[in-house]
């Protein structure tokens, strides 16, 4: 269960020291500024708590901030917008002729100028109103000094006053621009005060008036049951102010008179523990890649974090060669930012895949003090309007997902140029089905969630991946490393679960190439590499306007019977003006005495294993051979 496995995530990191976990009736947040009270209740400063180059706001504990919604949305404690703590709202420029004259009627207009106009709204007055309302309520008995300030504060200030204090002014635009507020008495932040912080867990834990109790489905407790739903957020592609998981939007989609989320009743607790910790997987690049339009999360049910690094490291090798889409493209800004992996890493990299190329598999201690026992989830989420859907969702052994991650990456294991990876993340793999001149990069939605559930559970490549990669090979005239790798652990993994057709057999798909391979569509493969090894042989000394791969690979893959005969035929004429005509001789006798006849037409497969027998040829030609170098051709 999705819920279960992110609220023991939840327990993970609230126990692990290294982590800065907040605990029921808190959350993390992006602070802005804050503002600093006398123990008279006088504002005497305003502190920026922003940094760096882009002035990203302090992150802070505060307590809990719900998704709010209504005509007067209830306020947060002691960290809130300027318009709830200060009582200020600031328009934009271009949105002050825009704003109804019904609004503007009640407005007091403390400042118009070019940055905008600051008023004091009936929306604003009304939540600052109700902003002092609830602190008075939650501190009016408490005898901290510090809250008792800020008490007098609130009860003193006039927002129409605002502009009196001269920090106001001095920080207007970025103050008033929606960031959070926090509250400081002398050296003390208010929310950090152990007596206050108690006040707010108590009365979190009663929960709001009109609560529900029942049984958690999630931890089997009974307690007050969570109405809605916190926003996940940082879901690529989904509303940056977050979507929901859990929600409940129409009348058919609810049962029993239940409205909301008391349809799946999901404690106030456990829904705290869930979405606290998704929103922190999310939020880790150690945590979280992007694969297609799908935002992947993934953890390990353990603090030992060398868990966590293999299958990070399996599912988003570090990849410098490939090229880089923009962003918001297939790849994600975050994608591989991490280039450097620990040494201790990639050994324990390398050791998985030598045991899983052996054969021998992962045994106990195989890894050291990893366990292969330790459960291990992947969660797959896709952005779905306001919400998200689930993708893919898959939980595994250590020790199975492991070996299922090193076996996608054997299995796509090609001969390569020294400087191309060996192996590739899962988005390259969907990169490469998108064209190349198309202005988005993102590749089909649902290829995503396919391909992941082959990788994951170790099964045969989706169909739609293959003839994807199949008809880009053709209609680019590209076939690199990657799409060859994908041809190869596709007809691979095809052939190892018996479903393979014509004849194509586990032990014919190899990584390079196998000159005794009888396999006809392959040795076609071949031949054509050879055929356009001898037309550049001949135009050494001057450009091809045109090749006869441009111009008849693809009817050569699929219809070798009609196209054959003619290019052997022009082979001649290429044969006879290259000083290397008679190692082209030999090369077409040796791979044509495997061949009877050309086929009048080749089935899917059978093209993919022509295209794997063209790859391979092409490399075999052009690799170095006792430190020499053979005949290489502008176009490779």
């Amino acid at each position: 269960m999705i819920l279960q496995a992110l609220c023991d995530a939840y327990d993970i990191l609230a126990n692990d020291d290294r982590e800065t976990t907040p605990v029921y009736g808190f959350c993390q947040t992006g602070v802005t500024f804050a503002l600093i009270i006398s123990e008279t209740g006088k504002l005497t400063n305003i502190i920026d708590l922003r940094a760096g180059e882009k002035l990203r706001p302090q992150e802070q504990e505060v307590p809990f901030q719900k998704t709010r919604s209504g005509t007067i949305p209830p306020p947060y404690f002691l960290c809130d917008k300027a318009e709830y703590v200060l009582g200020l709202e600031h328009i934009k420029v271009k949105d002050v002729r825009a704003r109804p004259a019904r609004k503007t009627e009640s407005d007091t207009v403390l400042v118009d100028d070019e940055q905008g106009r600051t008023v004091v709204s009936r929306r604003s007055q009304d939540y600052f109103t109700a902003f002092r309302a609830l602190h008075h309520e939650l501190l009016s008995h408490s005898s901290e000094p510090a809250a008792r300030a800020f008490l007098a504060f609130l009860d003193a200030w006039d927002p129409a006053s605002a502009f009196d204090n001269q920090k106001i002014r001095e920080y207007r635009e970025d103050l008033l621009s929606g960031g959070r507020i926090v509250i400081r008495v002398g050296d003390v932040y208010l929310h950090q005060i152990p007596a206050i912080r108690d006040v707010w867990a108590a009365s979190s834990s009663r929960g709001e008036s009109g609560t529900r109790i029942a049984q958690c489905l999630v931890s089997g407790s009974v307690g007050p049951i969570a109405r809605t739903h916190q926003a996940i957020k940082g879901v690529s592609g989904a509303q940056p102010s977050g979507a929901s998981l859990v929600s409940f939007n129409e009348d058919a989609f609810c049962s029993y008179d239940k409205e909301q989320s008391y349809n799946a009743p999901v404690s106030e607790i456990s829904e705290f523990k869930y979405t606290t910790a998704l929103n922190r997987l999310i939020a880790s690049p150690d945590h979280r890649l992007r694969i297609g339009d799908t935002t992947t999360v993934f953890w390990a049910q353990t603090e030992d974090r060398d868990t966590e690094a293999i299958i990070r490291n399996l599912l988003d090798p570090p990849d410098t060669t490939a090229e880089e889409p923009a962003a918001g493209e297939a790849r994600g800004a975050e994608a591989s930012a991490r280039q450097v992996i620990d040494d201790r890493e990639q050994e324990l990299i390398r050791d998985v895949l030598r045991r899983v190329r052996s054969g021998t598999g992962l045994r106990p201690g195989d890894l050291g003090r990893i366990k292969l026992e330790t459960p291990c989830f992947i969660l797959g989420l896709a952005p779905n309007a306001g919400r998200l859907s689930v993708r893919f969702w898959h939980r595994d052994s250590f020790g199975n997902l492991a070996a299922n991650l090193a076996q996608h990456h054997l299995d796509l294991e090609i001969d390569r140029r020294s400087f191309e990876p060996a192996i590739f993340p899962v988005y390259r793999v969907l990169f490469e089905t998108v064209p190349r001149k198309a202005e988005r990069k993102d590749p089909p939605p649902a290829l995503a969630g396919q391909l992941m559930r082959s990788v994951l559970l170790n099964v045969p490549y989706p169909f739609q991946l293959y003839s994807a990669i199949l008809n880009r090979v053709r209609t680019d005239h590209d076939l690199n490393h990657v799409r060859a790798g994908v041809i190869k652990a596709y007809l691979l993994r095809l052939a190892r679960a018996g479903s393979g057709v014509s004849g194509i057999r586990e032990e014919m798909i190899t990584v390079s190439l196998d000159e005794t391979n009888p396999n006809v569509p392959y040795r076609l493969g071949r031949l054509f590499a050879v055929l356009e090894k001898a037309q550049a042989d001949a135009n050494r000394d001057r450009e091809v306007g045109s090749t006869i791969k441009n111009r008849y690979f693809g009817s050569a893959s699929s219809t070798p019977a009609v196209v054959f005969p003619p290019l052997i035929k022009l082979a001649q004429h290429h044969i006879a003006k290259s000083e290397w005509g008679w190692k082209t001789t030999q090369r077409m006798e040796e791979i044509m005495s495997g061949i009877d006849a050309f086929p009048t037409w080749l089935g899917l497969e059978e093209q993919g294993m022509f295209m794997l027998g063209y790859y391979h040829q092409r490399r075999a030609l052009f690799t170095k051979k006792n430190g020499k170098t053979e005949e290489v051709t502008a176009h490779e």
